[in-house]
């Protein structure tokens, strides 16, 4: 059996968490945004993605990433007549937006650099009919956001009481954002849980669900009080 490896604290250098989205989404780290069906989790994140594409701050923000990469492994919707639509209306530059057929591993990475990888939804990652077990696979995921220093956001239905695999995924989160709806077309995101920032000091915000010539996009953000 090997020896532990002790590390001296005073010989680590201290380091400020980066942030793709301040005190919502970490860099290099694994966010969890979940919500009921039909309440905007897939569209969120495509705007989001969109806004990384093209170099815009994240919604009421004036922190901006710079154009970047982005990586969407999306098992619910079809790619070109969902998904690429739905980057189109939120004005994506889709020349920044690659779209994977299988599971990530660092080594996938090793000709670009993204700055945001969204997994939807988290359940199509884990592959519950595996052999493989979704710790190893979560494990695995909070591996490959710190390789790649990627914020890393994966989407979730609200789970079923007493799902194992749905609280592992919630612990390793460092940070969960919760949808809700108040109204027709209007939603609530609300961060749950963090690790990285006290929840007292990020605020819920109000987005509303819109319609672009018939595809639905994120909108009107505003603050809730």
């Amino acid at each position: 059996m090997s020896r532990a490896v002790w590390t001296t604290l005073a010989d680590v250098p201290s380091q400020p968490v980066k942030w793709l989205w301040e005190g919502r989404i970490p860099f290099g780290k694994i966010s969890l945004l979940d919500g009921e069906p039909g309440f905007g989790k897939s569209n969120l994140a495509l705007e989001l993605a969109a806004r990384v594409s093209r170099g815009q701050a994240m919604p009421l923000s004036k922190e901006k990433t710079g154009p970047a990469d982005v990586v969407i492994y999306n098992d619910d919707d079809n790619i070109a007549d969902t998904v690429r639509p739905r980057l189109e209306a939120a004005g994506a530059d889709l020349t920044r937006v690659r779209a994977a057929d299988r599971l990530m591993t660092p080594e996938d990475f090793a000709t670009f650099q993204p700055a945001l990888i969204i997994i939807d939804p988290i359940s199509a990652y884990l592959c519950l009919s595996c052999d493989v077990p979704p710790r190893k696979m979560i494990r695995d995921l909070t591996g490959l956001a710190k390789e790649t220093q990627a914020a890393v956001i994966v989407v979730q239905y609200l789970p079923k009481e007493g799902s194992t695999w749905a609280s592992e995924i919630q612990d390793a989160a460092r940070s969960i954002l919760h949808i809700s709806s108040i109204g027709h077309n209007r939603r609530r995101l609300s961060v749950t849980k963090s690790i990285l920032r006290s929840l007292s000091v990020v605020p819920p915000l109000i987005f509303q669900l819109e319609d672009r010539q018939g595809v639905s996009h994120v909108g009107g953000w505003s603050d809730e009080f």
